[in-house]
C-alpha cells in the first residue's frame, strides 16, 4: 500500500510533524462528515433484540490476531490489491465499498521497538492527512476524532473527486500496537458500515462477536 511508503518518513521528518500536529488538532474541531454523524441514528434504530439478532446473523467477523477484527456484512468477500500489499481487505464485490485492516510495525518506520512504543499517534495520523491533502485524487480532506472499539482514534476523512468517501482511523490499542483501519465507499453504504466497524473493532475475535 502507498501508505507504508509515505509513513516511512514520519520519524525523519520530525520538524515538519510539529506543524502537522497543530493542523490535526485544529481539524478535530470539525465534524467528521454527514456520513459519520449518522452513526448515532443507526445505532438507535438497531436497539431492539430482534433487530440485533438479525444483524448478527447477517454479518461476519473478519481480520486476524495481528491486525484486529471487525464485523462486516456476510456478503462481503476478501480481495487482494493488484499491486500487492499485506492489508486484510474485504469489499461488497465492487471496487467502491472496501474495509481495510492493518497494524503499523517498527520496521516500517526504520525505528526500534523502544522508539515505536513512544511514537506519537497524532504524528502518524498527520502524515496520512498530509499525504491526502497533497493528492490530486481528493476534493476535501480533514481530520477529526472518534472512538473505535473503545479506543480514541485520530481520523482522517476525505472525499474523492469521484464522490467516494474515505475514513481512516489511526489509534494505539491496549497491547501497544498502532492500528490502521479504513473504510471507503458511497454515502449510503457508509451509513450502515461505519457504525458497525467502530462498534465492533477488537484485537481479539471473541470480543468482536
Amino acid at each position: 500500500m502507498k501508505k507504508l511508503l509515505i509513513l516511512g518518513t514520519v520519524v525523519t521528518a520530525s520538524v515538519f510533524l510539529a506543524s502537522c500536529s497543530n493542523k490535526s488538532q485544529t481539524a478535530t474541531e470539525e465534524s467528521s462528515s454527514a456520513v459519520v454523524s449518522s452513526s448515532s441514528s443507526q445505532e438507535t434504530s438497531s436497539s431492539s433484540s430482534d433487530v440485533s439478532e438479525a444483524k448478527k446473523e447477517e454479518t461476519q467477523i473478519i481480520g486476524s490476531n495481528e491486525y484486529g477484527f471487525v464485523k462486516v456484512p456476510k456478503s462481503w468477500v476478501r480481495f487482494h490489491e493488484v499491486e500487492g500489499g499485506n492489508d486484510i481487505q474485504y469489499s461488497d464485490g465492487t471496487d467502491i465499498n472496501i474495509v481495510t485492516l492493518n497494524t503499523f510495525k517498527a520496521e516500517q518506520f526504520n525505528i526500534s521497538e523502544e522508539e515505536y512504543a513512544k511514537l506519537d499517534v497524532v504524528a502518524v495520523s498527520s502524515s496520512i492527512l498530509t499525504s491526502k491533502e497533497q493528492s490530486s485524487d481528493f476534493s476535501k480532506v480533514w481530520g477529526s476524532k472518534s472512538t473505535i472499539g473503545g479506543y480514541e482514534a485520530y481520523v482522517v476523512n476525505a472525499i474523492a473527486k469521484s464522490g467516494k468517501y474515505l475514513v481512516t482511523w489511526v489509534f494505539r490499542s491496549n497491547d501497544g500496537k498502532i492500528r490502521y483501519v479504513s473504510l471507503e465507499g458511497d454515502g449510503e453504504t457508509l451509513k450502515t458500515i461505519l457504525p458497525m466497524v467502530e462498534s465492533s473493532w477488537s484485537n481479539t475475535k471473541a470480543k468482536a462477536e
